[in-house]
């Protein structure tokens, strides 16, 4: 047998040190693992060399949640390093450990045919992908496992290849969570799928529902008209007939930060093995047609757009629900309305970049609804009964299709294909409906030539 040592390899930044935790272990020791596969990770964090930054610091709003996850380049038994982890805070913190190249944190026991080419005392036997969290709030500290914590944006990059990285990112509702971030590890399924070097990012919707209105205000906003809408929430919060209490400010703190980023024009540092760089704007942004609501709210004097899940207004304080009844007027929207809305979100991302956009489609057919006849019900359909609505909207998205070079993601065939149990409520997905549609995205992507998600080479 042939021992192939695993060793962090080169990992620079010009200009800052790099500091890492112990590793955590993912696998066992004497596991069998696969080329490719994750088994571990640690923590990292860059610091100036030799005293404080002369411009803003890299990854300032993700810095306690920056993690490397490593995969072995070579499938065989994993024999781990016994100082690798010391368990306790000194595998959470990224303060005792220096990144040293040569350092080995183990060995893969294989045959001597199955070992890598090229593989020296210099040699690089593990691949690494980056994840980063930015937190609502940096209370909410959680260092217990990877990318775990409250945050309003996740992503994961390949730290290998100095060419372009390419940039996935993921809007939508709670059915895209699995499909992005995927079972244990958080973002593998990319890493394992896809050759980079690129990108993929998700932003949940635990606070504000990422309608195309929502977005398309986000991208347009100046920094005046954000300063207005934080001055005036204060203002009304405050002032209004109900007390606000602790609820209502968390609530409205997070909302309010939700609603004035616009993730679709965010830049991104990344750290690879070539050094530190940052990555460009999304080149694909996948939407949900299930954050479409028949209707959202405007403000009556600004007039931004905002909708939030009617289960989390529910955990919101008083105060929050009277200042949405008193500076919100109702929106209902057609089919034609929510077109209208795709058309300003696309062509005003695209007057600042190539930007692809896909939309995950919805389910046309509810067990819920059993229905006989349409007779009894009032035109038009759509307003009353939502899988009529549903089947407008997803012929709406053909139109859009052609009108703005829009690729569907067809959420509707996958589901039908693979049998109501798999997407029983019309937005919960199974682990296997996941996984289609993750490879509907990918095989989109691949079509359109977007960098870094071409497959992996096997073998």
């Amino acid at each position: 047998m042939s021992l192939v040592p695993l060793r962090l390899g080169r990992l620079a930044a010009p200009g800052y040190d790099v500091v890492r935790s112990g590793v955590r272990w993912l696998r066992e020791d004497g596991h069998a693992c696969r080329a490719g596969e994750i088994v571990g990770y640690c923590n990292v964090r860059i610091a100036p060399s030799g005293g404080a930054p002369s411009g803003p610091a890299p990854f300032a709003e993700e810095g306690r949640d920056f993690q490397v996850a490593l995969a072995t380049r070579v499938g065989g038994r994993l024999v781990r390093a016994p100082d690798a982890s010391r368990g306790g805070f000194i595998d959470r913190l990224a303060e005792h450990s220096v990144w040293m190249p040569d350092h080995g944190i183990g060995h893969v026991q294989c045959r001597p045919s199955e070992r890598p080419p090229g593989v020296d005392t210099h040699g690089e036997t593990l691949d690494l992908m980056f994840v980063a969290g930015r937190r609502v709030t940096e209370l909410a500290e959680d260092r217990s496992g990877f990318l775990t914590g409250w945050h309003d944006r996740a992503r994961a990059w390949w730290g290998e290849g100095d060419a372009p990285v390419g940039t996935l990112l993921g809007y939508g509702i709670c059915e895209q969570l699995g499909v992005f971030r995927g079972e244990s590890p958080a973002f593998a399924d990319w890493f394992a799928a896809a050759a980079g070097p690129a990108q993929v990012v998700y932003v949940p919707d635990n606070v504000l529902v990422p309608c195309a209105a929502i977005l398309a205000d986000q991208c347009r906003r100046t920094e005046d008209e954000a300063e207005a809408i934080r001055a005036d929430v204060t203002r009304s919060i405050a002032s209004g007939p109900v007390a606000p209490s602790p609820a209502d400010w968390m609530f409205v703190g997070a909302l309010v930060s939700a609603l004035l980023r616009s993730p679709i024009t965010e830049r991104c540092d990344v750290l690879t093995r070539g050094g530190l760089r940052q990555a460009g704007v999304a080149d694909a942004v996948v939407l949900s047609l299930n954050a479409e609501s028949p209707m959202i709210l405007r403000h009556r004097r600004l007039g931004y757009a905002l909708h939030c899940h009617a289960y989390r207004m529910s955990d919101a304080g008083p105060a929050v629900r009277s200042w949405l009844e008193r500076d919100f007027e109702i929106v209902v929207r057609t089919s034609d309305d929510v077109r209208r809305d795709y058309r300003a979100l696309v062509d005003t991302v695209r007057e600042r970049s190539p930007a692809g956009f896909l939309v995950m489609n919805a389910m046309s057919t509810s067990s819920f609804e059993t229905l006989h006849s349409y007779a009894p019900f009032d035109r038009p359909l759509g307003s009353t009964l939502g899988t009529v609505r549903t089947k407008e909207l997803n012929l709406m998205l053909h139109d859009l299709a052609r009108e703005r070079e829009v690729s569907i993601v067809d959420n509707d065939a996958i589901a039908a294909d693979l049998g109501a149990t798999h997407l029983p409520d019309g937005v919960h997905n199974s682990a296997t409906m996941q996984a289609e549609l993750r490879g509907e995205i990918l095989r989109i992507l691949r079509s359109r030539g977007v960098a870094g998600f071409a497959a992996r080479a096997s073998g």
